[in-house]
């Protein structure tokens, strides 16, 4: 069961900190979310699929045990994705990097203050294709204030933004393979090309088949309960692996209010496009006939556009989500098999013969964190993954034509036992001076010092098998970065240096690096398009920087930022 206590901290009768202590029990389960008539066993949180939520507030101590079970048969870390673990890089969950991966039977202790942040996060596991069942709610409130309660009737508030109630709607995907036999193909020399899940889900649950539901033991589609008059915040969360999912509410619509657990202004749509490791908060007033309404949804930037992730929205059965962590969530528990209102929304077809940004240009920020983005940075450093099929027949993603890398030791443990731990100024200097990419040959890190301000280039590329251009959803550990140009084909700095298409940038920790229509022939690893971030460095650590596709991050779509590592406090001790 996952443990939660509380306990309040007092020196001097001086309220210091709120620790709040959980644990993590991992282990093996057999689990059938979509009605196949078929299970398969993956890691669970509790034995249960979902995870648990984990619900926090602002300027808390969290202490976390993760306990992975001796029957597992599998090496294992969480990350909480979208925390900025300011001061506990080591608590960051990325094996290899910030810790070693825990093996059957050990046990890990992640200790972190939740610091200057409220909003949606979540957290998943950080190894192989884990995530595709370890996955949950990571809630921060801004104030005690702001909990759900199903004590009183109170608003609820953050910002400029009050509700009555909230929910979260978490997508996912499910492949009817064995976990082992999927990590064999992505990572092996039979790979040719990834393979779209069988099913969507949403907070865990769909109908594979509605024609034929083959188990007996069918719940159908996930539900969430709503009151006649109230307005809801509806905290959606992407916890795909490969595919991003728009979704759509019947007679609904949406105003999103947060990105990636930032607040921005109001912005009304009545469908989202949700990348793997997004999140967004939408209002949603239950302002309709009190009927039950169908959420639809529409796979992007897959192979084939063909989904069956349903749920329901459901008016008149009032539902509480009960404060802290429940043993069995309130938010995975009511289930149906049809609406009553019998409209399915219909969202916009992929397509890729057209620029297929999403709207996250035309939205704003509640106040702006910065000053004037047009204004050239300290440097701009190009990323131009390229898939590569290798000598051996295995496929990889080389960076800027640099193999993977793994570290071994974790890259924590190697820069503890140096007797310099400064950042390497020589491999910025030499960037500065344009004779680098700015990479660390001897860390194989990109070092930043904390108060630069550096823009990032990342493109997609032409893949070779098949011969298509496609999108990429690149997360940043341990900061936020504003997303602010883009455009297709290859960026040539001196061409593109001053191009700005985000006129309003906001805070993510996830973005969107859009294909564009290629040219008609184009070889593999022929650049298709760009996306340009800008990060403002502040926090010390050593960050994962990576693609969001579990699968292309395994096979080598990622790196890691080391931010001014003699400042990092472990290595202060």
């Amino acid at each position: 069961m996952l443990s939660y206590y509380l306990a309040l901290l007092f020196i001097a009768n001086v309220v210091l900190a709120r620790v709040r202590e959980l644990e993590i029990n991992l282990s093996v389960g057999t689990v059938d979310p979509d009605c196949f008539g078929q299970g398969y066993d993956r890691l669970l949180v509790d034995g249960q699929y979902p995870a648990p939520p984990i619900r926090v507030t602002k300027g808390d101590q969290v202490r976390i045990t993760v306990r992975n079970s001796p029957d597992s048969n599998r090496l294992t870390t969480i990350h909480y994705h979208g925390i900025f673990q300011i001061g506990t890089t080591e608590a960051d969950g990325f094996p290899g990097v910030t810790q070693e991966a825990i093996p059957p039977g050990g046990i890990y202790q992640q200790n972190f203050q939740i610091i200057d942040q409220a909003g949606t996060f979540f957290y998943h596991a950080h190894s192989d294709l884990q995530e595709d069942s370890i996955y949950g709610a990571f809630i921060v409130y801004e104030s005690d204030d702001a909990w759900p309660s199903d004590q009183d009737d109170h608003k609820l508030r953050e910002g400029p933004y009050e509700y009555d109630e909230e929910r979260v709607l978490t997508l996912s995907e499910w492949w009817h393979q064995d976990e082992m036999e999927r990590l064999d193909y992505i990572m092996g020399p039979n790979f040719a090309g990834m393979k779209d899940a069988d099913s969507y889900l949403l907070n865990g649950r769909t109908v594979y088949d509605p024609n034929q539901p083959t188990s007996q033991n069918c719940e159908g589609y996930s539900v969430i309960d709503v009151e006649p008059g109230k307005v809801y915040r509806l905290r959606v969360i992407g916890a795909t692996t490969f595919g991003a999912l728009g979704i759509s509410i019947a007679r609904h619509t949406m105003t999103i209010i947060e990105v990636d657990g930032v607040l921005i202004q109001p912005y009304q749509t009545t469908t989202l496009q949700v990348a793997p490791g997004q999140r967004f908060s939408v209002l949603l007033s239950a302002d309709q006939a009190a009927e039950s309404y169908y959420i639809n949804s529409q796979a992007y930037f897959t192979m084939t556009p063909r989904t069956n992730g349903v749920g329901i929205l459901r008016y008149n059965l009032p539902h509480h989500e009960k404060r802290g962590l429940a043993t069995k969530p309130d938010i995975f528990e009511p289930h149906a098999y049809e609406a009553s209102v019998t409209d399915m929304p219909v969202l916009p077809p992929p397509d890729p013969s057209i620029n297929q940004e999403w709207f996250f240009q035309f939205m704003k920020p509640i106040t702006p964190d910065y000053g004037d983005f047009h204004q050239p940075p300290d440097r701009t450093v190009i990323i131009t993954p390229v898939e590569r099929r290798l000598p051996d027949g295995t496929v990889r993603w080389l960076i800027n034509d640099r193999m993977p890398t793994e570290y071994d030791p974790p890259l924590i443990q190697q820069i503890a036992r140096m007797d310099q731990r400064q950042v390497n100024s020589t491999a910025i200097d030499l960037h500065i001076d344009g004779y680098s990419d700015g990479f660390d040959e001897g860390r194989k890190t990109f070092p930043l010092e904390t108060g630069e301000i550096v823009d990032f280039v990342i493109h997609t590329t032409m893949l070779e098998e098949p011969n298509i251009c496609v999108g990429h959803p690149w997360h940043t550990h341990g900061m936020v970065h504003y997303p602010i140009a883009s455009g297709p084909g290859e960026y040539i700095h001196a061409r593109d240096w001053n191009i700005r298409t985000y006129p309003t940038p906001i805070a993510k920790d996830t973005t969107m690096v859009y294909p564009y229509p290629p040219p008609e022939t184009a070889p593999g690893g022929t650049p298709c398009g760009w996306t340009k971030i800008r990060l403002y460095v502040s926090n010390p650590g050593l960050w994962g920087f990576h693609c969001h596709i579990t699968g292309h991050m395994m096979q080598g779509m990622m790196t890691v930022l080391e931010v001014s590592p003699e400042q990092i406090p472990i290595f202060q001790n």
